[in-house]
C-alpha cells in the first residue's frame, strides 16, 4: 500500500486529511490509539496497514490479517456526545462499506450489528472502540477489514473453520482489486457518511443504515449471551439498540448480540 496511490484518489473534506500508511503492525486500531496518546489526534486521522499481526474483531475475534491481499484501515472520530450512541459509527461505516461495494456493483448486506456479508459470506467487518472522558466521548476509532484480493485456495488452507462463510471483492469480480483505490473510496465515503452526521445528526445515519438494513418489519434472531431471542424488528433507536416484538408479544429491547436470522 503506498500513500501516494491512496491520495490520488482522495476527495474527502476530513476523514483521511493526517493519514498514515505502515507496512506490517499489530492492529490499527490499536497504533491510531497510540497515535492519539502521542498527540496526533486530528479528527478524521486514517491509519492503514498492508497487514496486521494482531487483527481483531468484536469480542475479541482473530481478524486473520495477511499482507498484499486486503484492506486494513482505522480512522478517528472525535465528535461531541454521548458515550451511548457510538454504536451509530459503526452503522455509519456499514453504510460506506455497502455504498462502495454497490459501486463496484456488488449487492453487500449488512448484518447487524457489525458484519458486511455478500450471498450470506462475510467479506467485511466493523470494530468500533472508544476513550471516554468526563462521561463524554473523547475519541472514536473505527477498525474495518475488507477481504479485497483474498484467494479462494487461501480461504480454503488458512481459514478452514469459516472458509463456507468468506468471500472476498476480487472471487465476486473475478479479477484483482486495487487496494489504493478501494481504500481512498472508502475513505471518500467515510467522509460524506461524517459530514451528513454532522449536518444532520444521528437520525440520519441510523434512518440510512435502516433503509440498507432492509429488516424493519421482519423477523429476525440474535444470539444474546447463549439465548437465541427471536421477534419482529419493531424500531432500531437513535443508539443503535434493536426492539423485537417476540410471540409472546413482549418488546424486547437487545442491545448486543449476534444475528443469527
Amino acid at each position: 500500500m503506498e500513500i501516494s496511490r491512496i491520495r490520488k484518489h482522495l476527495q474527502a473534506e476530513k476523514v483521511g486529511g493526517q493519514l498514515f500508511v505502515f507496512n506490517e503492525l499489530g492492529s490499527t486500531n490499536d497504533v491510531l490509539r497510540e497515535l492519539v496518546a502521542e498527540g496526533s489526534d486530528a479528527d478524521g486521522t486514517v491509519v492503514v496497514s498492508d497487514s496486521q499481526t494482531g487483527g481483531r474483531g468484536r469480542l475479541g475475534r482473530k481478524w486473520v490479517s495477511p499482507g498484499g491481499m486486503n484492506l486494513y484501515l482505522s480512522a478517528l472520530f472525535r465528535p461531541e456526545v454521548s458515550p451511548k450512541i457510538s454504536s451509530v459509527f459503526t452503522f455509519l461505516a456499514s453504510c460506506a462499506l455497502v455504498e462502495v461495494f454497490s459501486a463496484y456493483g456488488v449487492d453487500a448486506e449488512i448484518k447487524w450489528p457489525n458484519d458486511i456479508l455478500v450471498g450470506g459470506k462475510k467479506i467485511s467487518g466493523v470494530l468500533t472502540e472508544l476513550g471516554t472522558s468526563g462521561g463524554a466521548i473523547d475519541y472514536l476509532v473505527i477498525g474495518i477489514g475488507v477481504n479485497l484480493n483474498l484467494p479462494e485456495e487461501f480461504i480454503r488452507s488458512e481459514m478452514e473453520d469459516i472458509s463456507e462463510k468468506t468471500t472476498s471483492l476480487s472471487i465476486l469480480l473475478g479479477e484483482e482489486v486495487n487496494r489504493e483505490k478501494f481504500c481512498a473510496e472508502l475513505i471518500n465515503a467515510l467522509d460524506r457518511f461524517y459530514g451528513e452526521f454532522r449536518r444532520r445528526g444521528t437520525g440520519a445515519i441510523v434512518d440510512t443504515w435502516i433503509e440498507m438494513w432492509g429488516f424493519l418489519g421482519k423477523e429476525v434472531s440474535v444470539d444474546v449471551s447463549g439465548e437465541v431471542v427471536s421477534g419482529v424488528v419493531e424500531r432500531v433507536d437513535a443508539n443503535g439498540f434493536l426492539y423485537l416484538r417476540t410471540d409472546e408479544g413482549d418488546l424486547r429491547k437487545v442491545i448486543t448480540g449476534d444475528t443469527v436470522f
